[in-house]
């Protein structure tokens, strides 16, 4: 049986509510929890080529790669 009193309307709706928020929220984390991964990764990349740049004696190259880690390095702290 169907409750479409206006109280088992208000519930329906306060429940469908809360799910969406849930899900909302769930969505956010899951995209935060990939934005991180994605910049510890380019983080990783950017430290081994800076290696590589420090090894050739490359200054050029390595100036250019340690502005970018810092950028990355900006965003994974904010």
């Amino acid at each position: 049986m169907k409750d479409n009193s206006y109280i088992g309307i208000s519930k329906k709706f306060a429940i469908t509510n809360q799910l969406r928020q849930e899900y909302f929220i769930q969505d956010l984390y899951i995209e935060i929890l990939i934005a991180e991964a994605i910049l510890k990764q380019k983080q990783q990349i950017l430290k081994q080529k800076i290696d590589e740049a420090i090894d050739n004696n490359d200054k050029n190259l390595f100036n250019k790669l340690a502005e970018k880690l810092l950028v990355v390095e900006t965003q994974l702290n904010a």
